[in-house]
């Protein structure tokens, strides 16, 4: 993670200009929007009136259900829904109502006839009748797959879409009512992960809405309300907007959005930008001057006369900055520059992840956070982090505020989000839930009432394996009858989701007969299952000899010849579940993998050596890499020459006379010499003789070539991820003078995150991890909280057992940040490290630190 308290690079500036997104921005508009209105309800999906565009009334509605949809309505009911009891859309309209259409409509309407049937899949009651068909076509053959299209049916008809035909709907409700009527709830549980968890019309069609903590925090800051001092603890998941939420505030207050994570705060320049929010920058900054105006904030400014547009702006008018987005060192500074032109009650500060350094003994920045605490002057402070400490814990920090402020309200919002499973396996590649590792009922017990109190770590619950264990429990009647599935959910399968799941287990776990719970921990920890094969017990390398394989599927896996390298330092066993380049590839699947751990240099040598590439291969890429290494000095060393040759030294007199002392400066010269033309001609063909290295497919995990080798049974699996790093990036990385290690590793689509590294190589790794392109980042936790990138699996290295309670739910934070359900794990290579996510820490390091750094005294 970058905590250098520097200024934006040209680069970061260049950045923050792209636009986001389309989908980007509907959300922020919503977000915008939903300040003044926290039920906001949106969602684009087209009823045939939104589509057709015109006027709605009795008559039109009741001719587009004759012309489009009656006779599907009647062909369902004639084959498959012959006991539904449904009213005639004639019976049910009045006279007035049944008045010709219009013919000025009728003929816009005849106009549109091919284009709707062109766009039948958009027009939303086509998908409730195709629905519809298949379920009670199921339902007639008393196929059990029926109970997907009943469980899709009730909860997509909770979606708010605009002008939905009634004729139609009553068609619908009439069917979910007669196959609800024969359904129960345990028969939704049952398959319960494909109906919920991998249901794609449930994402695809719901509602677009704040999520709760969005609208908490808005009513709390609602303009109408008394203006006071107030200091809001604000937690909620990672992923679910909270660092989105300064651009709904900004609607009504001018923002200070402060933080430690550099990427966080250039991510919420790039969305605000986008939404032509008036944005201000103050990265590095030891004077107001130091701070930059993007062009819409600007007041005052010249016009470039080529162009037309703003040329140079004055920074120091800030009337019109809405957000200012500043580093921990720029606080104060930003902090006085905002109190210039606005009133302090009128402006809020919101701190985005407080306790980022806070698990360290002593930091660097620990003082610069002392003296932005004790010199803050906004009455309005946001605290806002994933894994805040508990009000209880922190509360001389309120007494301090209150210190400062009168009449300070303290407030806390705290939010957790289970619509997506992301499960945690242990260094066996299980699944881990609080019934699998508490073989005492007591501890078992102390264990469900904790995460009652922390429901964030409900997300890591795996919903098949919550299924398996409520299924079992409710067959031996093992709990009493008002917590058996049926009863429980008695208010049907509409209240049945993937939060209501995660919570009746819970439930089922504090409530069950503990007597049996010794027969409950065997039978369950006897039959379940690992969630990937195992991978193999040895480490298998490719043949150097071995020609290409006809086909491909017929390469073997046990011909080997080791290389003339080290090996790997690790047993068979203890490798298991991470030979992610070979054996476990085909289990990372959907987009990239992170692996955080503290040696990130190991892992990455690890990884080369186990990829098992043949001697003989590993060495000409070796050849070829130092090759391009010994260019790439020579070009390094030509425009070093050139640069000393083409400055030259002057003594700046600018402050003589003043007071001021002379020093030296470095003045380019207009023209360049001959002499060093001819070595711009020199690196120009220099760069030429830079090879492009690659590896044979069979090599890179995951593509075909690879999946016939290594994944089980040779299979191509679709899901599965592979790199997309492409021959123009791969060529400028090996121009780069950087460890040959890391070049190699990207040939396998590994990035490395390192502190120190050459800059150039990070921000290309940054950029191919945004747009993701990598198979794997290797990381360590200090990328935890500044990593905001989309990964879909996770490993959490055994060198990392001293990490608190809070910074690992940080670090398991970063996987499943995709609004699209897919496959997710997050990995602990020592299990000890689960058991700790499931207990009161001991101490919190993170609470002792704020309490004693966020004080005035």
């Amino acid at each position: 993670m970058d905590l250098t308290q520097t200024k934006l690079t040209r680069a970061e500036w260049e950045t923050i200009e792209v636009p986001i997104s389309p989908s980007e921005k509907q959300v922020l508009s919503m977000i915008i929007a939903g300040f003044h209105d926290v039920n906001i309800r949106t969602n684009e999906t087209q009823s045939l009136y939104s589509f057709t565009k015109i006027e709605q009334t009795s008559e039109t509605e009741f001719y587009l259900y004759k012309k489009y949809f009656e006779n599907t309505v009647g062909a369902i009911i004639s084959k498959y829904g012959k006991g539904i009891s449904l009213i005639s859309p004639t019976n049910s309209l009045s006279g007035s109502e049944l008045k010709s259409l219009k013919s000025a409509d009728m003929i816009r309407i005849q106009n549109l006839d091919n284009n709707i049937s062109l766009n039948r899949e958009h027009i939303f009651e086509y998908l409730l009748l195709d629905l519809t068909k298949d379920l009670l076509k199921n339902l007639s053959k008393n196929n059990e797959h029926y109970a997907f299209y009943l469980y899709t049916l009730i909860h997509l008809k909770k979606a708010s879409i605009r002008y939905q035909n009634r004729f139609v709907c009553q068609f619908v409700d009439s069917a979910i009512k007669y196959a609800n009527d024969r359904t129960e709830p345990s028969e939704i549980i049952t398959n319960a992960y494909r109906f919920i968890e991998r249901n794609d019309y449930l994402l695809k069609y719901e509602d677009k809405v704040l999520f709760p903590h969005q609208k908490e925090l808005f009513t709390i800051c609602k303009p109408n309300i008394q203006a006071v001092p107030k200091i809001i603890l604000y937690t909620a998941p990672t992923g679910t907007g909270k660092t989105l939420s300064p651009i709904g505030l900004s609607e009504h207050y001018r923002v200070i959005f402060v933080c430690v994570a550099r990427h966080i705060g250039l991510a919420l320049a790039k969305s605000a930008i986008s939404m032509e929010k008036k944005t201000a920058i103050a990265f590095g900054c030891e004077t107001a001057s130091d701070i930059r105006l993007h062009y819409f904030s600007a007041v005052d400014y010249t016009r470039n006369k080529r162009s037309g547009g703003i040329g140079k702006v004055d920074n120091s008018v800030g009337t019109n900055v809405e957000i200012m987005i500043c580093d921990v060192e720029s606080y104060v500074t930003a902090m006085y520059y905002m109190l210039s032109f606005n009133d302090a009650e009128r402006i809020v500060t919101f701190w985005d992840e407080p306790t980022i350094t806070m698990d360290y003994e002593t930091h660097d920045l620990h003082k610069t956070i002392h003296k932005n605490w004790k010199e803050n002057k906004i009455p309005t402070m946001i605290l806002s982090c994933a894994t805040l400490p508990k009000e209880s814990e922190i509360s001389p920090v309120f007494t301090d505020f209150k210190s400062k402020f009168d009449n300070a309200e303290v407030h806390t919002i705290t939010s957790y989000d289970c619509r997506k499973s992301i499960p945690i396996l242990n260094k066996n590649g299980y699944c881990v839930l609080p019934h699998y590792i508490y073989p005492d009922y007591r501890e078992l017990v102390k264990c469900a009432q904790y995460c009652e109190e922390h429901k964030t770590l409900l997300r890591y619950f795996d919903l098949r394996e919550i299924v398996r264990f409520v299924e079992f429990i409710d067959s031996q009647e093992f709990v009493p009858d008002r917590y058996s599935i049926d009863s429980y959910f008695a208010e049907g399968i509409t209240s049945i989701t993937m939060n209501s799941l995660k919570e009746y287990y819970l439930k089922v776990l504090l409530h069950m007969d503990g007597e049996q719970w010794p027969k409950v921990f065997g039978y369950m920890n006897h039959t379940k299952k690992q969630k990937y094969m195992s991978a193999s017990t040895s480490i298998r390398k490719i043949s150097s000899e071995a020609k290409a394989p006809e086909p491909p599927s017929q390469l073997k896996r046990t011909v080997s010849i080791a290389p003339d390298r080290e090996p790997p330092r690790l047993t068979a066993s203890s490798a298991n579940g991470i030979l992610l380049t070979t054996n476990d590839a085909y289990t990372l699947t959907d987009g990239p993998t992170i692996f955080l751990c503290d040696d990130v240099n190991k892992i990455g040598k690890f990884y080369i050596q186990q990829t098992n590439i043949p001697a003989t291969v590993f060495q000409g890429i070796m050849a070829k890499i130092t090759k391009n290494a010994d260019i790439i000095n020579q070009i390094d060393e030509l425009e070093r020459t050139i640069q000393s040759k083409e400055t030259k030294t002057t003594l700046d007199t600018s402050k003589v006379g003043s007071g001021g002392k002379t020093k030296e400066v470095e003045v380019k010269t207009d023209k360049i010499s001959n002499e060093s033309k001819e070595m711009v001609d020199k690196i120009n063909k220099l760069r030429k003789e830079i090879r492009l290295v690659s590896l044979d497919a069979m090599y890179v995990p995951n593509t075909k070539e690879h999946q016939h080798i290594w994944a089980p049974n040779g299979e191509i699996r679709e899901n599965a991820f592979a790199s997309h790093i492409g021959e123009d990036m791969a060529k400028t990385i090996m121009q780069l003078n950087i460890d040959n290690n890391l070049k190699v590793l990207l040939l396998l689509g590994i990035g490395m995150l390192l502190d120190n590294s050459n800059v150039q190589y990070m921000e290309i790794m940054k950029q191919l991890a945004n747009d993701q392109k990598l198979f794997i980042i290797i990381a360590s936790t200090d990328y935890i909280y500044g990593t905001n990138y989309q990964f879909c699996h996770g490993f959490i290295g055994k060198d990392l057992t001293n990490m608190t309670q809070q910074k690992t739910l940080q670090a398991m934070g970063r996987i499943g940040r995709n609004n699209i359900q897919q496959d997710y794990t997050v990995r602990f290579r020592d299990d000890d490290m689960i058991m700790k996510l499931f207990e009161e820490p001991e101490t919190n390091l993170e609470a002792t630190n704020m309490c004693k750094i966020l004080c005035s005294e």
